[in-house]
Parts: C-alpha cells; structure tokens; sequence
C-alpha cells in the first residue's frame, strides 16, 4: 500500500481531516440568496488546510442540483478563463444556450468571438459574461466561483469591479476565496474590493488533537503497523494540530516504520530530525520572512521565556515598550494565527516547535554580527 499521507502543498491528501461540519454549513448557507456566505474569504497561514477545503466545498456544491462550480486560478485573465470555464462546465443543452449569444462560438480551444471583435477589451468579456449569467439565471442555475491564494493585482481589480455588478444585478453567483491573511488584509485595504469587508470570513485554526490522533490510529492500525495509544497522543501533542505537520509526521513515520511495521518512541525520536528540518524549509521560513522586524521581536520575546504560556506583561518588560505598543502587536499576530490567547494576558504559538525556531534564527543571526 502507498503512503496515504501527502505533505505536498496545494495537493489533496488521501488522508486528511475536512472539518465536516463548517464545510456543510458553508454549502448550506450558499443556497441562501441573502447569506453573508454568497462571498466568502477562507484565511489562515502556509499549510492550515485552505485549497483541500476550497475544494470540498465545490465537490460537495456540484453534487447540488442547478449548481455550476468554476475553479479560477491567479495568474490568468480572470475574465477570459471564466467565460470558458463556463462552457465546459456546462451540460450539452447549456452550451447550445451559450453558443446562441450573437458572435459567440465555442470549440476544444475555448472561445472563439467573430471576425469584427479583432482584440476583445475587458467590456467585452464582461457583455459575454452578463449574457451568460443572464441566461443561467433564467434557467435557475447557481454558480459558485474560486479562486484560490488570491493577491492583489489588475486582474483581481477588474475580476472584483465586474463581480460587484453580478451581486448587485442580483445574478446567481457566489464566490469563495482564499488566501494568507496578510494578503486578505490587503485585499480589503483597496477601494475596488471594500465589498469584501461584508463578506463572510472563514478562518481555519488548529484541528482537534483528539480527532488527530484518532485518525493516525484508524490509519496506522488497519494497514497493519503496531502502536500504542501513549504513541498516538504523542504524535498529535508533535502537530499541535496544525494540518501541514499533520501530513508530514503520518508521512514520515509512515516510511520509517515501513519495514518493521512498529512505531514506538524510538521511531518518533528518529524522525523528529528530519520533521524539523521540512517545517523549518517548507513552512516556518516563509512564514517567518513575512513577519515586519517589530513583530519578529515579539515572537523573540516570546521564545527566550521559559514558559510556553507567556504572559504579555512579560512580553512587554522584554521590548520596553507601552501597553498599546504591545498590544498592537500582539493583535497582528493573533490575525496572522502565528500566536494565540491562552488565557486573559497570556499567548502561546499556535505552531509545533516554533519556539526553537526562532530561537535558532536569532542564534543564527547574532553569529552573522
């Protein structure tokens, strides 16, 4: 049997924990015309789970009868590819209906206009469009639009200003986006897109480390590799529930125990090594580059307490800075997911061994002075 976990980035997993319930909320409430859901951001840093939920949300629409679910992808002309994916989506009936607007034909290479329109303008994408949605409309047809690991640029702008037209003409089109919050915030910081501010946000945090562990068992136990529960929870405690760290230890561990089918605390500790070295290089040195320098030195001011629990009296006596000074901060980064409250006055990382991460950078950069 191969290796059912896959710690590839933007790839659905064989083995992976959906959050079931807010995923059939979500489809639920996207057949609600005036749901906060009709747009939708989903948010949360490098590896908590966004593309595999974005794409459980639209397996399970499609399943809907009259629903339409078009996966568009950054880099391309929006517009363009969603005129086409519209088509080939489409049931037979659906693409004659399409075929019918004037100066319109479609083949395997995608949309072909006539003669007279030598170079198609945005206002052109966006008349097919309106034709197009008019048309589903009148046929109670509902679209769900994707689009995934959005960042601000042209064509986002242009795709937002014409999706505002849809809302308000109260066509039949939803749309579900995801993206690091960062660039969510920057999003909404631009005039074009200030409708996303009404939008529903989804964050996605932690998983349950009891449904973790769990499923390592139902995993590990039935393709026949012998492990305790102490093991069990000792594999979740390493994840910290963070989805990415997930895949990757059940990856590892899975390899490494291939042969003698037996995964105890010995294994653990030989793939600790290596679980390190792929969170630091895959995950924490991209997430670590785009913290601001004030907020690299509250996670270091974090890291160098002795308590995992830090209280941010603490926090704030190690920078020597004043309360809303530290507060700001500490608000940034509990947006960022990189800490969380634990407790009134006290924050802890949301993230497996993130504090010697850190720590190791700061090692690494005084050794540079």
């Amino acid at each position: 049997m191969n290796n059912p976990f896959n710690p590839s980035f933007g790839r659905i997993p064989t083995i992976f924990l959906n959050r079931g319930q807010l995923i059939d909320e979500v489809v639920e409430e996207l057949d609600n015309p005036n749901s906060p859901y009709k747009v939708s951001i989903v948010y949360g840093m490098r590896g908590v789970g966004k593309t595999t939920f974005l794409t459980e949300v639209g397996r399970k629409v499609e399943q809907e009868p009259n629903w339409l679910v078009v996966d568009l992808a950054m880099g391309s002309n929006l517009m363009a590819t969603l005129v086409d994916n519209l088509y080939m989506k489409a049931n037979s009936d659906l693409q004659k209906t399409f075929e019918s607007i004037r100066g319109l034909s479609f083949s395997a290479f995608g949309l072909q206009l006539s003669a007279d329109i030598s170079k198609p303008t945005l206002s052109t994408y966006q008349g097919i469009l309106t034709n197009m949605f008019a048309k589903l409309r009148k046929k109670g047809i509902k679209v769900l639009i994707t689009l995934d690991e959005v960042k601000s640029n042209s064509e986002l702008k242009n795709f937002a200003a014409y999706y505002q037209i849809l809302n308000r003409e109260d066509y039949l089109v939803a749309l579900m986006m995801t993206g690091l919050p960062e660039n969510i915030s920057e999003l909404q910081n631009e005039d074009v897109m200030t409708f996303l501010l009404r939008g529903k946000r989804i964050p996605l945090s932690s998983l349950n480390l009891s449904q973790i562990e769990l499923s390592y068992s139902k995993v590990f136990n039935q393709s026949g590799y012998k492990v305790n529960a102490d093991t069990l929870n000792k594999m979740a405690v390493m994840t910290m529930g963070y989805s990415y760290a997930f895949q990757l230890l059940g990856y590892l561990v899975w390899n490494a125990a291939k042969e003698s089918k037996i995964i105890n605390q010995a294994l653990l500790d030989q793939v600790k090594i290596e679980y390190l070295i792929e969170l630091d290089q895959n995950a924490y040195t991209k997430i670590f580059s785009s913290l601001s320098k004030q907020d690299k030195k509250f996670v270091l001011a974090m890291a160098q307490s002795k308590n995992n629990r830090v209280l941010i009296k603490e926090i704030r006596e190690k920078l020597g800075r004043p309360s809303n000074f530290v507060a700001n901060y500490r608000r940034r980064l509990l947006d960022d997911q990189i800490i969380k409250s634990t407790n009134y006055g006290e924050v802890a990382f949301t993230l497996p061994y993130f504090k010697e991460y850190v720590l190791q950078q700061y090692r690494f950069e005084q050794g540079l002075e």
